[in-house]
């Protein structure tokens, strides 16, 4: 498992055509955004797993043995559903008429980590903290970006994909295939923000550039 602090940004996006209608599975067309939301990972070994999201004011924190205790295979039923929102209320000990984004940010903190990381031996110890230069509820794909970074970082941590960072490179990009594994996290963490999302935004932010999409198919566009 990874050891040493994780950085990972991922842009918001504009949907150039198609906003609405590409939900009812028309073509969108969109493009990356340069600005960026950041994430930093840091492992330790206190027991705690904590999440701070500066921008909105949330800074929360659980006992990795208390939430080990709990049975989540809810979380391999297939698509997410209301009844699974409601149980990760439950975990994340939110009142059952919460639904605020503030409050689904966590949602989809839990929901990933608990998804990712429950195949390893012991759940991890962890500080994630989330900034970002993207408005929330302005439509430029701050959840996205929010989710995509969640499960870039967790997928690297639990070692379901490489890291790409060489020695004495500031920056790098995954694969595509890894990409493919970061954006369907990515998506299933929208699911959990705004229920039925198109996928347009989670697609952005993992692949950057400009991009056609259409009922999950994507493709690059070449300027």
């Amino acid at each position: 498992m990874l050891s040493e602090v994780l950085l990972v940004s991922a842009p918001g996006k504009v949907i150039l055509h198609g906003e609405h209608a590409v939900v009812h599975g028309k073509v969108a067309l969109a493009v990356a955004l340069n600005l960026r939301t950041y994430l930093r990972l840091q492992p330790h070994s206190s027991g705690k797993v904590g999440l701070n999201l500066p921008n909105i004011g949330i800074k929360r924190a659980w006992d990795v043995a208390r939430l080990q205790l709990l049975d989540t295979n809810f979380l391999e039923q297939g698509d997410i559903t209301p009844e699974k929102v409601e149980k990760l209320k439950e975990v994340a000990g939110f009142p059952e008429d919460c639904g605020n984004h503030e409050h689904l940010a966590v949602l989809a903190f839990l929901y990933l980590y608990l998804s990712i990381c429950r195949k390893q031996s012991a759940l991890p110890s962890l500080d994630i903290t989330v900034w970002s230069e993207l408005p929330t509820s302005a439509g430029l794909g701050s959840s996205a970006a929010y989710s995509t970074c969640l499960a870039a970082a967790l997928l690297t941590l639990c070692e379901e994909i490489p890291n790409p960072l060489k020695d004495g490179e500031a920056t790098s990009r995954w694969t595509s295939e890894d990409l493919e594994l970061i954006n369907k996290w990515a998506f299933q963490g929208e699911r959990v923000i705004h229920g039925n999302p198109s996928g347009v935004d989670n697609a952005v932010s993992t692949w950057g550039g400009a991009l056609r999409y259409q009922q999950g198919k994507i493709s690059s566009l070449k300027r």
